[in-house]
């Protein structure tokens, strides 16, 4: 389990360390990768899912993709209300893949503004009291005290980018986009839409 604030110098770097690390240590049979990005692009905290794989599906300044099934974009995001069907296409697409769950998660004030990458399944919904299967072989979260707070949004794009630029970084033949290369995946809707699905976040983190 890691945790790297996006504040912290070459954090995307730092965040690319880990899940390299995490990478060669559980998926050792090299298993195909497939991203679910989950979360609606009508909340600002919420749609942390969304914005990742937007980048990761076309990569700023380069127009390609990474080489992995990417599900859940601003255009077509997962959330709770098609959230099993898409599990049920993984299911039917994909032969044994290895599932990166990527979600926006609620903490206390102590986890919030950092980033979480931890083995095993993300469980979509658990926070808001949504009973959605658990999914993933790792997850990534960016972690909120209030997605519908106004700090949210910055907080979100803060994540968003040491994320997407941490995941971009594992594939050397693709350019990183810089920071500014990023700004119009940014301008989202913020209205009061509830339909998404933040994660729950474990209680006893830095415990």
């Amino acid at each position: 389990m890691y945790w790297i604030h996006p504040d912290f110098p070459d954090a995307s770097q730092s965040f690319s360390n880990c899940l390299a690390s995490m990478l060669r240590q559980y998926n050792k049979k090299n298993r195909p990768l497939v991203f679910v990005c989950i979360g609606t692009p009508s909340i600002l905290g919420d749609c942390l899912g969304p914005v990742i794989g937007s980048i990761l599906s076309v990569v700023p300044a380069s127009g390609n993709s990474v080489p992995a099934d990417i599900y859940g974009t601003l255009d077509a995001p997962v959330h709770a209300l098609n959230f099993q069907d898409t599990c049920r296409e993984i299911k039917k697409r994909h032969q044994k893949p290895f599932i990166i769950a990527i979600d926006a998660a609620l903490g206390n004030s102590t986890q919030s503004g950092y980033v979480l990458l931890k083995k095993g399944p993300l469980h979509p919904g658990k926070g808001v009291g949504k009973k959605l299967p658990p999914i993933g072989h790792l997850q990534i979260t960016g972690v909120f005290q209030d997605i519908f707070a106004p700090a949210a949004g910055h907080q979100m794009a803060r994540f968003s980018r040491c994320i997407s630029q941490g995941i971009l970084k594992l594939y050397p033949a693709l350019q990183c986009p810089k920071q500014s290369d990023l700004i119009d995946v940014f301008q989202i809707p913020a209205n009061g839409n509830t339909a998404g699905n933040p994660a729950d976040l474990d209680s006893g983190r830095f415990d």
